[in-house]
C-alpha cells in the first residue's frame, strides 16, 4: 500500500496498481460529474428560460472559449508533470520552487488572456461566421467569460498542482462548491431576472472567481512542500525552462484542438442556427464520456509521472495496460447507452423534434469512436508523464488537428453537408490512434530518451526516505464529491 507523508497526498510509486489508479481516477470522475452537472444545468436553464437564441449564442462561443481554456489546462498539466516527478523523487525543495513558479506563470498569463480575449472576442466570432441572430447573445456571454479567465487559469494550475501529488479530493470538493454557486446564480440571473446569455455569462464569471479564491485558500493552508506562500511567488529560471518545455507542447496541442474546433464550428455555423444548437447539445449529452476519459487521463499521467520520477519504468507500463482495459470497458459501455437514448436526452434540454433528430445524427458519427480517442489519450498520458510532450504533440497536431482542418477547408466544400463535416471526427481519431500505437510499440526506449530531459538527477531519483520516515498513505474520500480539469469548461467537448 502507498505510504502517506502529508494529508491529502498519494504516493503511487508503490502498492497495487489497479487500486491506486482507481484512487486517482474515481475522485476525478466524480468531480468531473459535478463540473458537467452545472454545465448541463446551465444549458437547461438557458434553454428553458432564455430560449433558442440565447442557447445557440452560448453554444456558438464554445470553440473560442475552448481555445483559451484548453491552452491554460494544457500548460497546467505540463507544469503538474514536473511537480509530480519531483514528488516521486522526494525532492521537496524543488517541488516547492516548481509550485511557486507555476502559479506565477498562471497569474501573469491569465491577466494577458483576460485582456486580449475581451478585446478580440467580437472580431473572432465574426471570422467564425457566427449567425447574425446569435451574435448579440454570443458577445454578451463570451466577454464576461474572458474577463474572468485569469481566475480560471489560476484555478486550473492550482488544481493541477494538487493532483500532481495525488490529491484529487481537494480540487473535487472545490469544484463541487463552484458548481453549486454557478447553478444558484444561473437560476437568479437567467430564470429570475431574465438576463438570458448575459446572465449566464455573469453567473459563470462569478463562479470562476469563487473557485479561484477557494483554491488559493486551500494551497496556502495545505500541509506539505507544495504549500503556496505569496511571499515566495516568482520564477525559478531553471525550473521555468523545464516546465515550459513540458507545458508549452501540451498548451499548444490543446489550443490547436480548439482551432480545429473553431474551423469545424464555422462549418457547422454555415448550416444555420438549428444545426448549431444540435451540435452543441451533442457535446452536452456525451459529457459523461469525457468525464471518464479525462479522469483516466489525469490518473494515468499522474501515475506515470510519479513512477518516472522514481525510475519505476516497468510499473509505468503495467499501469498503462490496466488503464487501457478499464477505458475500453467503461467508455465502450457508455457509448452504447448514449447512442440508444440520444433523442430522449436531447428532448430533455429543449422541446424541439427537429433539433432532437439532428442531435441524434451528430451523435451517430462520433459515438462509436469515443473509445478510440480515450485509448490513445491513455497512451499519450503515459508518455507525457515521462516528460516527453513534443512527440505526442506532433502526433496529435498532425493526426487530429491538421487533418481535421484540411478536411473542413478542402473536403467539405466539395460536398457541403452535415454528413461530410462530421466524418472528420472518426477519421482523425482513428488516424491519431494508429499513430500512437506505432509510436509506443515500435519506437523503443522512449523512457530512456526522455530521462535525459528529466528535471532531477539520477542520485535524486533513486533516493528513498530513511527507515522510520512516514511516507504517503492512501487518502480517504467520499464517492460523491469530486472533479476534473476546469470550472471554465462550459463548452461542448467534441475533441
Amino acid at each position: 500500500m502507498a505510504r502517506r507523508r502529508w494529508s491529502g497526498s498519494l504516493d503511487v510509486t508503490e502498492g497495487r496498481i489497479g487500486r491506486q489508479l482507481l484512487l486517482l481516477c474515481v475522485p476525478v470522475f466524480f468531480s468531473s460529474f459535478f463540473q458537467e452537472a452545472y454545465s448541463l444545468v446551465n444549458t437547461f436553464v438557458v434553454g428553458q428560460f432564455a430560449g433558442k437564441a440565447a442557447l445557440g449564442g452560448i453554444q456558438a462561443t464554445a470553440p473560442l472559449v475552448d481555445l483559451a481554456v484548453g491552452f491554460s489546462v494544457g500548460m497546467g498539466t505540463g507544469f503538474a508533470v514536473v511537480c509530480s516527478q519531483y514528488f516521486g523523487a522526494r525532492d521537496d525543495e524543488r517541488l516547492r520552487a516548481s509550485v511557486h513558479t507555476a502559479m506565477t506563470i498562471a497569474l501573469v498569463g491569465g491577466l494577458a488572456v483576460s485582456v486580449l480575449g475581451s478585446l478580440l472576442a467580437g472580431p473572432i466570432l465574426t471570422l467564425m461566421g457566427t449567425p447574425t441572430d446569435l451574435m448579440g447573445e454570443s458577445l454578451d456571454f463570451v466577454r464576461l467569460y474572458f474577463g474572468a479567465m485569469v481566475f480560471s487559469i489560476v484555478y486550473n494550475t492550482g488544481s493541477a498542482v494538487q493532483r500532481s501529488v495525488g490529491d484529487t479530493r481537494s480540487p473535487s470538493i472545490i469544484v463541487a462548491s463552484t458548481c453549486v454557486v454557478n447553478i444558484v446564480l444561473d437560476l437568479v440571473f437567467v430564470a429570475g431576472l431574465h438576463m438570458e446569455a448575459l446572465g449566464a455569462g455573469l453567473a459563470t464569471a462569478l463562479s470562476l472567481v469563487w473557485g479561484c479564491v477557494v483554491t488559493l485558500v486551500r494551497l496556502t493552508h495545505v500541509d506539505g512542500p507544495w504549500r503556496l506562500d505569496v511571499r515566495r511567488l516568482g520564477i525559478d529560471p531553471g525550473i521555468c525552462r523545464v516546465m515550459l518545455r513540458t507545458g508549452l507542447p501540451l498548451g499548444l496541442q490543446s489550443s490547436c484542438y480548439s482551432v480545429s474546433n473553431i474551423i469545424t464550428q464555422s462549418t457547422i455555423n454555415s448550416f444555420g442556427s438549428t444545426v448549431v444548437t444540435a451540435f452543441g447539445l451533442c457535446g452536452r449529452i456525451d459529457a459523461i464520456v469525457w468525464m471518464v476519459s479525462e479522469a483516466l487521463g489525469v490518473a494515468v499521467t499522474t501515475f506515470s509521472a510519479q513512477n518516472f520520477g522514481a525510475r519505476n519504468y516497468e510499473r509505468m507500463r503495467r499501469g498503462l495496460r490496466a488503464a487501457l482495459c478499464l477505458t475500453a470497458l467503461v467508455v465502450g459501455s457508455l457509448s452504447v447507452v448514449l447512442l440508444a437514448n440520444v433523442r430522449a436526452l436531447a428532448g430533455f434540454f429543449i422541446d424541439d423534434a427537429q433539433i432532437a433528430e439532428l442531435t441524434a445524427q451528430v451523435m451517430w458519427y462520433v459515438g462509436p469512436f469515443y473509445v478510440v480517442y480515450s485509448l490513445y489519450d491513455n497512451i499519450a498520458g503515459t508518455i507525457r508523464g515521462a516528460g516527453e510532450s513534443l512527440r505526442p504533440m506532433l502526433i496529435v497536431l498532425t493526426g487530429s488537428c491538421l487533418l481535421r482542418i484540411v478536411w473542413q477547408l478542402v473536403i467539405v466544400p466539395l460536398d457541403h453537408t452535415l454528413h461530410m463535416a462530421m466524418l472528420s471526427y472518426p477519421i482523425t481519431w482513428v488516424t491519431t490512434g494508429i499513430a500512437f500505437i506505432f509510436y509506443y510499440r515500435l519506437v523503443t526506449g522512449w523512457t530512456t530518451r526522455t530521462s535525459a530531459r528529466r528535471p532531477i538527477s539520477p542520485h535524486e531519483a533513486s533516493w528513498r526516505p530513511p527507515a522510520g520516515r512516514i511516507g504517503p498513505r492512501v487518502p480517504k474520500f467520499d464517492w460523491h464529491d469530486e472533479h476534473v480539469s476546469s470550472p471554465a469548461r462550459l463548452s461542448y467537448r467534441v475533441h
